[in-house]
Parts: C-alpha cells; sequence; structure tokens
C-alpha cells in the first residue's frame, strides 16, 4: 500500500520514493511506489506531474486500489528514486480547486444549491442544481475574494466516525468511512480527497467569468490565483489594444464599438443603394427597353427578386452581375443579349 504523503503536507515538493513495481503499459511505464506526493487523478481534478528520477510522470491514477505513476522509462523495483513535482502545476490546481470549495460552500449557504458537477483541467468549471443570476454571482464573487483577504485557515483531516456523525459536510457520495474533510471556518465543510492550499490567502483571487444554464440548474467558468492573473493580462491588452486602435478611454471601448457598427451598417445600407442605382443608370443606357432586375444574393446565386421593372416582352434571361453589398444584378431584354448587356455593365462597374 502506497502511503499518501500529499494528505500529510500539500506542499511537499520533492521526496524520496522506493519503486515497488513497474509494468510496461502502451508506450508508459506504471509505476507504484512506497510513497508518493503525487496526486492521482479524483474528485475533478486533474494529477500531478513530475519526476521520479529521471523518467517523466504525465499521468497518475489509482487502478484497484494501487496508486499508479505513468513514466516515459522504466524504473528499477526496489531502487530508491529522488523524486520531485511539477509544484508550480500542482499550486496552480490547489488556488483553483480551494477556491471552488469557497463558492460552493457560499452558495450552499445563501441558497441551499448544492455543487454536482466539477472539473478542473485546463479550466475549471463548476454545476450547480438551481439557476443564478450575474447580480447573486456578483455578490457571491465578492463574498469568495473577501474569504482570500481574511487570510483563514484551511483544514484537512479524518474525522473519527463520532466526529464525523455531528459534522454538516457537503458531499457528492454517500460517503461512511476513511472520509477526508476540508474545513474552511466558517466558509464551507466538505468531504474531498485533494491537495488545497494552507491558507486562504494563497488563492489570491477568485473571479467568475462566466455562466449559462445547464441541467436545469447553471455552469460556472471560474479562474483563481496565477490563473485568474493570466485571463486579466489577456484581455487588459486586448482592452489596450482596442483603446489605441479606436482612440477611446480604455472603460469606454465597448461603448465607442457600438457607435463604429452602428456607422459601418449605415454606411453598408448606403452603398448598396448606390450601387442599385449604378448598375440601373448602366443598364438604361444600352437599349431602351433593357430591363434592370436588382437580386438580393449570399453567393454567386440569386436568392430572390427583390424589384422587378418587367416589360410586357419576351426576355431572354436573367444573369448575376457581380456581388456588391450584399446585391447583384440581373439584366433582362428582348432587344439586346441580356449575357452581353451584363457583361459590358460589370467591365463600366470595374472602373468605377
Amino acid at each position: 500500500m502506497t502511503e499518501k504523503l500529499y494528505d500529510k503536507d500539500s506542499h511537499l515538493k520533492e521526496f524520496t520514493g522506493t519503486v515497488l513495481s513497474c509494468e510496461k503499459t502502451g508506450e508508459k511505464y506504471a509505476v507504484a511506489l512506497n510513497q508518493t506526493a503525487f496526486f492521482p487523478e479524483g474528485g475533478g481534478q486533474q494529477s500531478d506531474r513530475g519526476y521520479i528520477g529521471d523518467a517523466y510522470i504525465s499521468d497518475v491514477q489509482i487502478k484497484n486500489g494501487e496508486i499508479l505513476h505513468f513514466a516515459d522509462k522504466p524504473l528499477s523495483v526496489g531502487q530508491a528514486y529522488d523524486c520531485k513535482l511539477d509544484f508550480d502545476f500542482r499550486f496552480r490546481n490547489m488556488q483553483n480547486h480551494s477556491g471552488e470549495h469557497i463558492i460552493s460552500g457560499i452558495i450552499h449557504r445563501l441558497y441551499g444549491f448544492n455543487n454536482v458537477g466539477f472539473h478542473l483541467g485546463a479550466e475549471m468549471t463548476m454545476d450547480f442544481d438551481g439557476e443564478l443570476t450575474r447580480q447573486q454571482l456578483d455578490e457571491i464573487e465578492d463574498l469568495a475574494n473577501k474569504a482570500v483577504y481574511e487570510n483563514l485557515p484551511v483544514k484537512a483531516y479524518y474525522p473519527t466516525d463520532e466526529e464525523l456523525k455531528q459534522l454538516d459536510y457537503r458531499s457528492k457520495l454517500d460517503l461512511k468511512e476513511n472520509v477526508r474533510i476540508v474545513e474552511i471556518k466558517g466558509v464551507d465543510v466538505c468531504a474531498c480527497c485533494a491537495p488545497h492550499v494552507r491558507a486562504t490567502g494563497e488563492i489570491g483571487i477568485i473571479k467568475i467569468l462566466d455562466f449559462e444554464k445547464y441541467k436545469g440548474g447553471v455552469r460556472l467558468i471560474v479562474k483563481c490565483g496565477a490563473d485568474a492573473l493570466r485571463d486579466y493580462r489577456e484581455k487588459y491588452k486586448s482592452v489596450l489594444e482596442i483603446s489605441n486602435l479606436l482612440s477611446a478611454k480604455q472603460p469606454e471601448v465597448s461603448l465607442s464599438v457600438v457607435k463604429l457598427n452602428e456607422q459601418l451598417s449605415a454606411e453598408k445600407a448606403a452603398a448598396a443603394a448606390l450601387k442599385k442605382r449604378l448598375i440601373a443608370e448602366k443598364a438604361a443606357g444600352f437599349a431602351p427597353d433593357a430591363v434592370l432586375t436588382a437580386v438580393e444574393t449570399r453567393s454567386s446565386s440569386p436568392v430572390r427578386i427583390v424589384r422587378d421593372n418587367t416589360y410586357q416582352t419576351a426576355l431572354r434571361g436573367l444573369y448575376p452581375c457581380g456581388e456588391g453589398a450584399g446585391y447583384a444584378g440581373g439584366i433582362m431584354s428582348a432587344a439586346a443579349d441580356g449575357l452581353r448587356v451584363a457583361e459590358m455593365i460589370l467591365e463600366e462597374l470595374s472602373h468605377e
């Protein structure tokens, strides 16, 4: 049985582990150690990564109760190796997961909703069994960051059976024994197997980026700590670039974009009207009975006729006359070849 060092110290970065077994599995080698600080994937959180000796560990899983480290090269059974976690990656996961506990605890306390889904990979999502508005989420976000500012201790422990019976804690499963509790006093008490920060101040910041209705409830997209900082930095750069391009103050870029879009729409409509008028004038100069039909189009083929000045004469044909501002022109004529007239109009327009 592998000793779980991550249960005792979530900030342990290096340790020595002895290889109990090593078996080739596909292109990887499944390695079991006598003790490990590598957290295996579980509870919605991705596993740790790092090195055992010079073998890179890309994934850690629990298989039939055994913690297996998937290495890129074989390791010798019975040999002790220096092991090192990618602690930046571990700390990023802890920041996000502890932030999730804070948000979930606040939502449960304020609205009674349960966290029914959690995923921490490249991004973090959490699902609740009730709907929330943006205004409510802003309040939740404020309270969550207040908990961060207070730098509350985060306690992870295994209560006795009697202690567990007295605890009011959140859990997605009906657990009966070996229940590990993560407690943030006054904010949340939850069954959880994952490593967490030592105090809420280590989280840095909690930001609810977006939300959507999901299975009768709501799904939140959240970033915490370094992830939230990177997200802010990237978005600030975008706002700064837009601000410079529009010569607008940063807080006013949204309004400036709306005004620019309205201006472009008006100019497109004016351009379309001028193009229709120009085609009509060009067509009138080729034959007395030449008829223009303006055709709305989304491709090189007409979609529908939107104006038709058809004479009471035989028609030879309707031909696309190029696209501009969403319209194509068509010539129908009894006195002249429609295709020739259309080609001549296009030639004239190409010089405009």
